[in-house]
């Protein structure tokens, strides 16, 4: 049979939704707005009084905090709504029995029991609901055998950045990196070894980049890299950082192999166009693998022009001669994984 994308149904698609909402919230406005709705279910419940029952309220309330609160304060919340409910139906029986006897405890024992069992299945459920959704996202935006992000991931996370810094001073740079010599690592020594490699890269990678930057694996032996910088003028200090300290970890590999790199440093205005953007920077890094491989060249736009396609960009590029003995970037003062 083909293999088909599932349908959400109507239903599905309103709680997802309305949970969804709820679990961007911060805790204490979570936790507000499940305690106020508890007390609204339970003056609700003995204004109807034992007419009829609002079982479905607290079971909803119990997975909704299961959905945003997670599944121990989930849980914790969940025995809160037991609790709540069970001293309703025991006030119930005292106001509208009309005996004012107060009931057998095995029954209410039994039934508390039983509010406490179903409303934890209730939290079980939706909790792994939630886990298994979050597992598959996760999934859907990491690329299998690096662990890092995978094309699609990465280019909707750019355009949230990019967007955000929109209007700002601050600067990017996107590197677009491919390894030298890899091929001829999977011929000679196997595929699992070039698979260790892209995963030795990949973790290399992640570890010289700060917290915020992002890093995707687009394809192949082909990764690309976003990285944030307060200043233009610190670009290519930065990017020949990175590039030093990635090139070093593959040396260690006692492997053939090397790192390209082509390094755009851009304004969120210049990377309005982000598709474009991604070709400028692989075009300098093919620029690298014409001129000997294992180098960084980085480029810049010019101003007066801007990023509309790649074929009608100025672009001032040359290989980035940073001298070793130069003081370190203040962007990248007091970052461990920078050295």
């Amino acid at each position: 049979m083909p293999h088909r994308q599932p349908q959400l149904t109507f239903a599905s698609r309103l709680l997802i939704g309305a949970a969804s909402k709820t679990e961007r919230w911060r805790p204490l406005t979570q936790w507000a707005v499940a305690l106020v709705s508890l007390a609204t279910v339970c003056a609700l419940d003995l204004m109807v009084g034992t007419q009829a029952s609002l079982m479905f309220l607290y079971l909803l309330l119990a997975g909704l905090a299961a959905w945003s609160l997670g599944e121990r304060k989930g849980l914790a919340f969940g025995l809160l709504i037991a609790g709540s409910g069970a001293a309703v139906h025991h006030l119930e029986h005292h106001l509208f029995s009309g005996q004012g006897q107060a009931p057998a405890p095995a029954p209410e024992l039994w039934n508390l029991f039983a509010r406490i069992l179903i409303v934890s299945m209730v939290v079980a459920l939706v909790s792994g609901m939630h886990m298994a959704l979050q597992l598959e996202r996760w999934r859907a935006s990491t690329d299998g055998l690096t662990g890092v992000l995978n094309k699609a991931s990465f280019q909707a996370r750019m355009g949230k950045t990019v967007a955000a810094a929109y209007g700002t001073d601050r600067g990017f740079i996107l590197c677009y990196m491919d390894l030298d010599g890899f091929k001829q690592i999977n011929d000679r020594h196997g595929h699992s070894a070039g698979d260790e490699v892209l995963r030795l890269f990949a973790n290399a990678a992640v570890d010289a980049i700060r917290d915020g930057d992002l890093f995707a694996r687009i394809g192949g032996d082909e990764f690309v890299a976003l990285l944030n910088i307060p200043r233009i003028d610190d670009g290519d200090h930065i990017a020949t950082l990175v590039h030093r300290r990635l090139s070093a970890i593959l040396a260690r590999t006692g492997l053939s192999v090397s790192c390209s790199m082509g390094a755009l440093v851009a304004t969120a205005a210049q990377l309005e166009s982000l598709e474009a953007a991604v070709q400028l920077a692989d075009s300098l890094m093919y620029e690298v693998k014409h001129s000997g491989k294992a180098a960084l060249r980085v480029g810049r736009i010019d101003p007066e022009t801007g990023l509309t396609a790649p074929n009608r960009l100025k672009i001032e590029s040359g290989m980035a001669a940073i001298p070793h003995t130069r003081a370190r970037s203040q962007v990248m003062e007091g970052d461990r994984r920078a050295a």
